[in-house]
């Protein structure tokens, strides 16, 4: 049995290509600035507001108050935005000094987390607006850092944490967190070609007048990935969006109360993805999984009858991109190297819950998120609604010209 040129070909050139985009992902950290740009300038001191969604956060919220007190740079001020918590979020965060603001009950056609963000950012006095999740963990420095990194590049400042994962179940999201900054990745490289998707949501910055002038939560409140749609809001203003990836300056758990927590919660962003990501995005991503299901197959295969240059051949790739993923991985979180090497699990897991995604996507139509029911179908016929928009707008202005 021989080895077809295309099967091998295929898997090189998708290797080099993404190889090539994901040495793209900047990192803030220490790293980047001198050590006297860190040391030299007291005066620096800009003001910023701490803006702090949450909903039934008592098990995560202390963890971020307590890093947020032993920052070099302290912010302006702090503020948790309760959104109708059912556990002690609130009296947590009021016993470490933040400001705690109860959001109002939640309008209609608004979605609580941006609300919630929205809420604090009226009542916030700073000139920088800095979103938390309430999950998150800064280091030391990040306050400094992430202003540093403000006052460097202006615009919106969008941070993926180190995802910080703590039990076996956790590395299942090793795939999320791959393909996501992949397809973030490769619009810094084609920048010609394709749009940013937008922005990472559990850490962003930007100055207030930025934050006001683009419509700030408000205008993407029906939005289930608000980071998504508010990146892509600043982009619409002419206003840069810089992605970095966290090692070493941020750091989250994402889905810390168990495999149903993990399942729901991807599930849901999962579903709401897929309307978000760029055709270029869609095709590269696609390509990677798809040459990343092929290898183990083909290995087997090889074993099975029993030809030695086919398993040599495949082994040899496998490892390849097994390498790839660890290197990338580790950029990311604490995956360790098992997963890299057993990474067909993770990436069953994660064509499980792209068929799942579906099933809440387009036959039920909803997903239950934190208590809350969240609808789908509006979101499409929304989404429908705005593409036929842009259709006829544009027909429109073909006649115009003609």
């Amino acid at each position: 049995m021989q080895i077809n040129l295309y099967s091998s070909l295929l898997p090189l050139s998708i290797l080099i290509i993404t190889t090539v985009i994901f040495r793209k992902m900047p990192v803030v950290g220490k790293s980047i600035f001198p050590e006297s740009d860190r040391l030299e300038d007291n005066a620096f001191n800009p003001r910023i507001s701490v803006i702090i969604p949450a909903r039934n956060e008592e098990m995560v919220l202390g963890s971020l108050l307590n890093s947020i007190s032993k920052q070099s740079l302290m912010p302006k001020e702090i503020i948790v935005v309760d959104d109708h918590s059912e556990d002690r979020t609130a009296s947590l965060a009021a016993k470490f000094g933040a400001k705690v603001i109860q959001a109002p009950d939640l309008p209609q056609g608004w979605l609580g987390k941006n609300w919630a963000c929205w809420t604090g950012a009226k009542r916030a006095k700073g000139d920088l607006f800095l979103f938390l999740d309430a999950d998150t963990v800064l280091e030391k420095e990040a306050l400094f850092l992430l202003a540093r990194a403000f006052d460097m590049h202006h615009g919106l400042v969008s941070i993926q944490p180190y995802h910080s994962l703590r039990r076996h179940y956790e590395k299942l999201s090793a795939f999320f967190n791959l393909i996501l900054v992949f397809n973030m990745n490769i619009s810094l490289l084609f920048r010609g070609l394709t749009k940013p998707m937008g922005a990472y949501g559990p850490c962003l910055l930007c100055s207030r007048k930025d934050y006001f002038s683009v419509g700030g939560h408000e205008s993407v409140r029906t939005e289930i990935l608000e980071d998504i749609a508010l990146g892509r809001r600043f982009i619409q203003k002419k206003i840069p969006v810089h992605l970095f990836a966290g090692k070493g300056t941020i750091s989250f758990r994402m889905y810390p109360q168990g495999l149903r927590q993990l399942v729901d919660g991807w599930t849901k962003n999962f579903a709401s993805g897929a309307f978000s990501s760029n055709l270029v995005g869609l095709l590269l991503s696609f390509a990677l999984i798809t040459v990343c299901l092929s290898l183990p197959l083909n290995l087997i295969k090889g074993l099975i009858n029993y030809n030695l240059i086919l398993v040599l051949f495949w082994a040899g790739l496998y490892l390849l991109y097994a390498g790839q993923i660890y290197w990338v991985l580790i950029q990311l979180g604490n995956f360790g190297l098992a997963t890299a090497i057993f990474y067909p699990l993770p990436l069953s897991f994660f064509i499980f819950i792209f068929f799942r995604s579906l099933v809440y996507t387009y036959l039920l139509g909803r997903v239950t998120w934190k208590g809350r029911k969240i609808c789908f179908r509006r979101r499409q016929r929304r989404l429908l609604g705005g593409f036929l928009k842009e259709k006829r707008a544009k027909e429109v202005g073909t006649k115009n010209y003609t």
